[in-house]
């Protein structure tokens, strides 16, 4: 089946891994790419047969400009990949005139919400970091300080000294305290009434970005993701991060799409991103969903692109 496609915030690590996807895999998939930044800046712009330029997904007019971009170029399919577009998008499903390929606005909004966690999470082995409030917030030691609607290390912070706190805490920010063990990303596809899940242990951080990882199985986390797809009736693939301490995952983010490190998954035979695609082609997903491994290590590295400079 033929697909005119538009990935937006197509310069994140995501976008560009949709791109690849798409260029290996489903030629007939016409791949429109979007951003805040021109095409020459913009990696995935190389595979796309249109390159288009969008202001941020908050401003007011946002989605009458995307609205009007969908239907100049017939655009058919539509992936936010900011969480905050994501939750915005599932609100005007069906007002939009592509489909929009995101999971449903109750589980975005749910993932958004960092401080509710506990509120509705319910599996054994799992917990939400415990909120700091009063005096929680005078003893020594390292605190987590996160706001709720923000995604990876713009959202999040680690203060050594409670004297950090009031600044932090003027600008909307919570408290929470610190779990000091290993971090985990999974990744996940709601697929055939299950869902399959990739188990990415952080073995080297640099910048904040993962730079070798371990994947594994972990039976728990496989119980946490299928509560997540039966508790929020998921469809659509996404991932969420859990650091493990005295044998319990907290669970410390979710996000309502993939993200970059996916791409560490994919390279172990789990290509959630051409599953998503194959999934909206009418293809069985399965096909890009079988793991060479049942555990390796992943390093990562970059790849170099020599864009033209449109003058």
């Amino acid at each position: 089946m033929s697909l005119n496609l538009l990935v937006t915030a197509a310069g994140t690590g995501t976008g560009y891994s949709y791109a690849l996807a798409q260029s290996r895999w489903f030629p007939q998939v016409a791949l429109f790419t979007a951003d805040t930044n021109p095409a020459e800046l913009v990696s995935a712009s190389l595979f796309s047969r249109r390159h288009l330029v969008l202001p941020p997904s908050d401003v007011a007019d946002y989605f009458d400009l995307l609205e009007a971009t969908l239907l100049a170029h017939a655009l058919d399919v539509y992936i936010p990949l900011i969480d905050r577009e994501v939750s915005a998008a599932a609100a005007r499903r069906g007002q939009l005139s592509a489909r929009v390929a995101c999971n449903g606005l109750d589980f975005c909004d749910a993932a958004l919400a960092k401080s509710r966690y506990g509120d509705w999470l319910d599996v054994d082995g799992a917990r939400a970091p415990r909120l700091l409030r009063g005096e929680a917030l005078q003893a020594p030691g390292r605190i987590v300080a996160k706001r709720d609607g923000g995604f990876g290390g713009r959202a999040t912070r680690e203060l050594e000294d409670v004297r950090q706190v009031p600044r932090y805490r003027e600008e909307g920010w919570d408290f929470y305290e610190h779990i000091d063990g290993d971090e985990f990303t999974v990744d996940c596809f709601p697929l055939r009434g299950g869902v399959l899940t990739s188990v990415r242990q952080r073995l080297e951080v640099k910048s904040g970005v993962c730079s070798k990882a371990r994947i594994l199985r972990d039976p728990l986390l496989d119980r946490l993701a299928a509560f997540l797809v039966e508790r929020f009736a998921l469809s659509e693939p996404f991932c969420f991060q859990t650091r493990r301490a005295q044998g319990v995952h907290y669970l410390i983010d979710i996000n309502p799409r993939l993200g970059a490190g996916s791409a560490m998954s994919a390279l172990n035979g789990t290509d959630f991103f051409a599953a998503h695609l194959a999934a909206l082609v009418g293809e069985d997903p399965g096909e890009h969903l079988r793991p060479r491994f049942r555990e390796c290590v992943v390093t990562r590295q970059y790849t170099e692109y020599l864009m033209d400079a449109v003058e």
